[in-house]
């Protein structure tokens, strides 16, 4: 344990700390005097538990998951058929567990659970990866892609997909492999462009109310009343907290329930309009910090397995962060992705101390391949 210690990065210990403590505040004041009032306090409760897992995680031997990732997917497959038969319904998906004390939301886990699956399967392929091996891949993602996307949970969808091309690229393969995969993301982007165009033979792919709320993402003000109104508050929620914000619980924006969802999916509107445009800046340095930490650890990694578990773990923060942040500010679509460590839920928070503990277990253990 002592050993452990001094290779401890306490950098992955204090920014997950201090971006839970000023979420778990900026939560309270959101909800203070709403019908959510008591979210603020049992996010700060389960911080706590979120602390404990994150140290458990960091003092494992993280190689111990390669062994068991299979176990880990099996199971987590099966709480994603579960939640789906008995599940309870929120907001018209139905993607929790109630647990009477916690509502479990089993495609949070699976962001773990898919890490742990493809950087097994692809440590001992690693620099030559062969096509079977990438169909494989791809039928390991597919099963929980389509149960999470029955639910349907499009934005936990959306991040499964980011995870999976960063480790599949992290596993270095050809630059043949790499330019059909990039042609068959620029084919997928330009079907869809045809298709909200309405080009045929696209022009029954979508629906028309589907357009429209593509066209209302790319102006707003197409309908400032209806589909566009969280986006346009949530702009204005940013733009109301200037160079130094108005504080905690002060915002008019937020206290006054303008902006929509604001403990959850605009949470960064919130964090802009209480700290600013320079806490706001102070955040996403900070936040840069560590996901340059994470990439740093992954290289640093003494097997290909913690090396891709970084990357896998790089590329959930990283695009989860990105979606959010843009989505507040009207840059990308509305669909329903926390800020990590920051917007209210217990199973993403979990995860997020989970997955940064796995990054200090990889650290402890750079410099020796065995205690």
């Amino acid at each position: 344990m002592p050993t452990k210690i001094r290779t401890f990065d306490f950098s992955l210990l204090v920014l997950p700390i201090i971006f839970t403590t000023v979420g778990v505040s900026l939560i309270y004041s959101l909800v203070m005097g709403t019908a959510n009032d008591g979210l603020g306090l049992k996010q700060g409760m389960i911080a706590i538990v979120g602390l404990a897992m994150m140290l458990v995680f960091s003092f494992s031997d993280y190689r111990y998951f390669k062994g068991t990732a299979w176990i880990f997917y099996a199971v987590s497959l099966i709480l994603l058929v579960w939640v789906y038969i008995f599940g309870k319904s929120v907001n018209g998906a139905m993607n929790w567990i109630d647990l009477k004390i916690f509502r479990l939301q089993p495609s949070e886990l699976e962001k773990i659970s898919l890490i742990f699956t493809l950087s097994a399967y692809f440590s001992n392929k690693t620099n030559k990866i062969k096509w079977q091996h990438i169909l494989v891949s791809l039928l390991i993602l597919l099963v929980p892609l389509a149960l999470i996307l029955l639910e349907p949970d499009l934005g936990t969808a959306i991040i499964i997909c980011f995870i999976y091309i960063t480790i599949l690229l992290a596993s270095k393969p050809t630059k043949s492999q790499i330019a059909v995969i990039v042609g068959v993301v620029l084919a997928i982007f330009i079907c869809a462009f045809l298709a909200f165009k309405g080009t045929k033979p696209f022009q029954n792919v979508l629906h028309d109310y589907q357009r429209q709320r593509i066209a209302v993402f790319l102006k707003p003000d197409l309908d400032p009343y209806g589909r566009g109104y969280n986006v346009k508050q949530a702009q204005i929620t940013i733009g109301s907290g200037n160079l130094i914000g108005k504080g905690l619980g002060k915002g008019s924006q937020s206290q006054l329930q303008f902006l929509p969802e604001a403990h959850t999916d605009f949470i960064f509107a919130g964090i802009a309009e209480s700290f600013g445009f320079l806490g706001t800046s102070v955040f996403l340095v900070l936040y840069c910090f560590l996901l340059t930490r994470i990439l740093e650890i992954g290289a640093r990694a003494r097997d290909n397995f913690g090396m891709l578990c970084a990357f896998g773990v790089f590329g959930m923060f990283f695009f989860q962060a990105l979606i959010s942040v843009g989505m507040n500010i009207g840059f990308l679509p509305v669909t329903g992705i926390p800020l990590p460590f920051m917007s209210y839920g217990g199973t993403s928070l979990l995860v997020s101390m989970m997955a940064v503990g796995l990054i200090q277990s990889v650290f402890i253990r750079h410099e020796k391949i065995t205690f």
